[in-house]
């Protein structure tokens, strides 16, 4: 039997540093059957050359560049109109998969029908390449649904069935968060999703200039609450308002602009603190970063989602 087609999506833009090592981990998939398509969103410096020079010697690599920066969600439906795969797979071009992720995906795919998208747990790695942290995400269904509140229920390096896509339509423009806001809408839409828990099978690079994977930005947090109350209205009245009120739900003050920048800071002296341990220096970091309401938010989701995550364990 031969295998299904599987389309990884790679949106790329000033990588150059680490696209080659991220498409070649997609190249060397122990799953061969693959089209990699690569959008590059008005890269400045070699990135399109890099891709383009991998693309010269591998057909399956298919390379298309946007006429100016887009950004991510303009940039992902691009790389899905063009793509043709019974399965869709994310990919950045920052990172690194484990060369057995996608066959492992599809293959849970295959044998649980009842699953739509199935993601992985995740490793944290900094510039270099070294590994910082692991992190992982549970597969239980039911505990995913309970926990989606508070954080993202998979990791937006998926494998999907193509139908998820052709449903929803997509990502909306919900840039920052539109893995979160794709997730729920496959809530509300009556797709199921999970993880191969004990598999970390990607390598997330967060520490390198100009990378915000680790730590949500003010917008970002913004957007999250805006992406729940969504599903909410989904839910409860069976259609949302999107994207009515997008604007209103990102304004904040100069004052709270500033208080959350502050906070910030102190949140990253916190973690430095951590990592070092100097356990009276984190938390003191840790109190000042409570400044602003939307980092109290933020830790405080962080915190309710390893408090439920471990309850349910018990």
């Amino acid at each position: 039997m031969s295998e299904k087609l599987v389309s990884v999506l790679i949106p790329v833009y000033n990588v150059g540093k680490y696209v080659k090592e991220a498409i070649k981990s997609i190249q060397d998939q122990t799953y061969k059957n693959l089209e990699i398509i690569v959008v590059d969103d008005g890269s400045t410096d070699n990135t399109y050359n890099i891709v383009q020079g991998l693309a010269a010697g591998d057909s399956r690599i298919k390379l298309f560049r946007n006429d100016k920066n887009s950004k991510i969600v303009k940039t992902l439906n691009k790389a899905f109109k063009y793509s043709s795969g019974d399965y869709i797979a994310r990919m950045d071009g920052d990172d690194i998969s484990e060369l057995d992720r996608i066959e492992k995906k599809v293959a849970f795919l295959e044998a649980n029908s009842e699953y739509d998208l199935v993601g992985c747990s995740v490793n944290s790695v900094n510039e270099k390449g070294e590994l910082l942290s692991s992190t992982s995400k549970p597969s239980c269904y039911t505990q995913l649904d309970k926990l989606k509140k508070y954080s993202t229920p998979v990791f937006h390096i998926w494998v999907a069935k193509r139908k998820v896509y052709e449903s929803l339509g997509g990502y909306r423009e919900l840039s920052g968060v539109e893995d979160y806001d794709f997730l729920l809408r496959m809530s509300t839409s009556g797709f199921k999703y999970t993880n191969l828990e004990s598999y970390y099978g990607y390598n997330i690079r967060i520490e390198r200039a100009g990378n915000t994977k680790d730590l949500m930005g003010l917008k970002q947090i913004k957007l999250h609450r805006y992406a729940y109350k969504l599903y909410l209205q989904r839910k409860y009245k069976g259609v949302d308002d999107f994207p009515e009120r997008l604007s209103q739900s990102l304004e904040a003050s100069a004052l709270s602009n500033r208080l959350y920048n502050l906070s910030l800071q102190f949140l990253i002296k916190a973690i430095e603190s951590k990592k070092n341990k100097r356990i009276f220096s984190m938390l003191f970091f840790l109190l000042a970063s409570l400044i602003s309401p939307y980092q109290v938010y933020y830790i405080k989701n962080k915190f309710l989602y390893r408090f439920f995550l471990q309850l349910s364990a018990l």
